[in-house]
């Protein structure tokens, strides 16, 4: 532990780089193998130790900018997932600063899906201005502010179902970035048309619940996702079905999708709190500010409050 304090206090100064690229040299082994754990602990869906063991390995890559920006951004998605919006605001501007200095981002040693999965959440979490003054991320704020556009509004519902998102507005299945709100109509068709939903469907609905356990990681989400969307669309008069789509969608932040599966299905009860903020969150992050405030207001009183929570009653309510 002595060890592990002195050599923070050694390494935290350093935090003022120089304006000119240090001389690349390897990665310590001691901070490899520490990288290594921390993705390792996110894989397995210990996002807090993940956290606490990337800060550290972040520290040995200081002179070296490529694999440091690939190092906090994998930093930045653990403190997203631990709710902790301050730890990832702070995360996010070290990697700018990394951005700025080396232009270092696009060359950081990152998978194609973590880097899809970090961007997702910048483009929710940091005001587009910002992201427009990087020019590594500039394309974010274009798309945060296209998806701003249409605040307020609702789409217009029109009969019968266009099916799933294409699949050229989706990400593959190991990302988790949001897609564009589909054709899809936001109001189950009249009751002739209404099916029961049959005995194979209910199992692919428990099945789909099943991986939508707070341990699951994402390629189980998105497989609770894909389950659970095709029998909210084969019966979209089924609030469950649309409900369970719309949690499923929510946990890969789909925001669009869990928007329009919650429209479908109605806003839930207020002996379902949980579903009222998930709901509220995917109609803010979709653009709709004024309804996801009115949600959440409702939600509030009988929700288990915390500091993700809460980070999002600021950004929604002010």
């Amino acid at each position: 532990m002595k060890r592990a304090l002195f050599l923070l206090a050694l390494v935290l100064p350093m935090l003022a780089m120089p304006a000119t690229p240090a001389v690349a040299v390897d990665v310590e082994p001691f901070y490899q193998s520490l990288l290594r754990e921390g993705i390792q602990q996110y894989d397995r869906g210990d996002y807090a130790a993940s956290a606490r063991t990337l800060r550290i390995a972040c520290f040995g890559m200081l002179d070296q900018p490529a694999a440091l920006a690939g190092c906090l951004s994998r930093l930045a998605l653990a403190q997203d997932r631990t709710g902790d919006a301050e730890a990832f605001q702070d995360t996010f501007r070290r990697l700018a600063e990394v951005e700025e200095r080396f232009q270092a981002y696009a060359g950081a040693e990152l998978p194609p899906e973590a880097r899809a999965a970090l961007e997702q959440r910048l483009a929710a979490r940091i005001p587009a201005a910002t992201l427009r003054s990087i020019p590594a991320f500039r394309l974010l704020a274009d798309r945060k502010e296209a998806q701003a556009q249409p605040t307020g509004k609702e789409p217009k519902p029109r009969r019968g179902r266009s099916g799933p998102s294409p699949a050229s507005s989706s990400p593959p299945a190991s990302k988790v970035t949001a897609a564009p709100v589909t054709a899809a109509s936001d109001t189950p068709p009249a009751g002739p048309s209404a099916k029961e939903i049959t005995a194979a469907e209910r199992n692919r609905m428990d099945e789909a619940r099943k991986l939508l356990g707070p341990e699951s990681k994402v390629k189980d989400l998105r497989q609770a996702y894909d389950m659970a969307r095709e029998v909210a669309d084969a019966h979209p008069e089924s609030v469950e079905a649309q409900h369970l789509a719309a949690e499923a969608a929510y946990r890969i932040s789909r925001w669009p999708d869990a928007a329009r599966y919650f429209r479908r299905g109605g806003e839930p009860g207020e002996s379902q709190p949980e579903l009222q903020f998930y709901m509220a969150v995917a109609l803010f992050e979709s653009g709709d500010a004024e309804g996801a405030a009115a949600i959440l207001k409702r939600s509030l009183p009988n929700l288990q409050r915390s500091p993700y929570v809460d980070a999002y009653a600021r950004k929604i309510l002010g």
